[in-house]
């Protein structure tokens, strides 16, 4: 699904560049769920953004779905990302449409008829248990039920690829579990490739395959989430037992 190799970002400042990432490397499988975690300022964000297309990378190659990406065209970087989806920390719902027209709207964006994508809203919206609020508005509901209102609006397109920036970050304890139980049965039912981007090391365990530790805009770990207890004495420290 996807295939990064060597791949390294700066960033010009006023008096010198920074680097955000350096010579990463790393091959995330198709149908799995694939962790990537590390401290505020490693990183993340900057691999997310090049992931998802939306930033270009200065030095390497990135093979999404089997294409090069530096070979798209517009068109064709507009026609693969229609296989892709993208659920937020912040849910980045519209508050001038209701929950219906909230998670309808990425097929309304592809000139899908009222009808169609209003069935296939509402069966969304059953399948993340909130069809009794499609008529509601976005400020009346809790974080966690508009996070699952975006979870609905992310799986609308039926996505081969599903890219979660820090879900559960905005949530309590309770809800965030609920969230990620969610993601699971997503994941079962639907079977996308997810790239799951987190600071919250339980949540990471509890979902995710594999993860990639990143560290000093460096790749430190990549491996199976049953060895995330030996990644970083910084983590364990932090973590101790819950690991």
């Amino acid at each position: 699904m996807i295939k990064l190799e060597h791949i390294s970002k700066s960033f010009k400042t006023k008096n010198n560049s920074v680097c955000a990432l350096d010579d990463i490397s790393l091959e995330i499988h198709d149908g799995e769920i694939f962790g990537i975690i590390g401290k505020s300022g490693v990183g993340k964000s900057t691999l997310l953004k090049i992931l998802s297309l939306s930033m270009m990378y200065d030095t390497g190659t990135y093979t999404l779905m089997d294409i090069d990406v530096k070979t798209l065209t517009h068109k064709d970087k507009v026609k693969l990302l229609q296989n892709t989806s993208f659920i937020y920390q912040n849910f980045s719902l519209l508050y001038n449409l209701n929950v219906l027209d909230n998670v309808s709207l990425p097929l309304k964006l592809r000139g899908v008829d009222k009808l169609t994508r209003h069935q296939k809203a509402r069966e969304m919206l059953a399948f993340v248990g909130l069809d009794s609020k499609a008529l509601d508005y976005p400020i009346t509901l809790s974080g966690g039920e508009a996070q699952r209102i975006s979870i609905a609006r992310a799986l609308i397109t039926d996505p081969k690829l599903l890219f979660l920036d820090e879900p559960t970050s905005a949530l309590d304890e309770e809800t965030a579990y609920d969230i990620l139980k969610l993601i699971r049965k997503l994941h079962e039912t639907f079977k996308p490739t997810i790239v799951f981007v987190s600071h919250q090391i339980q949540s990471i365990k509890y979902l995710c395959d594999r993860v990639m530790m990143l560290g000093d805009n460096k790749i430190k770990h990549i491996g199976k989430i049953d060895k995330l207890s030996t990644l970083s004495t910084t983590y364990d420290a932090i973590w101790g037992d819950r690991l």
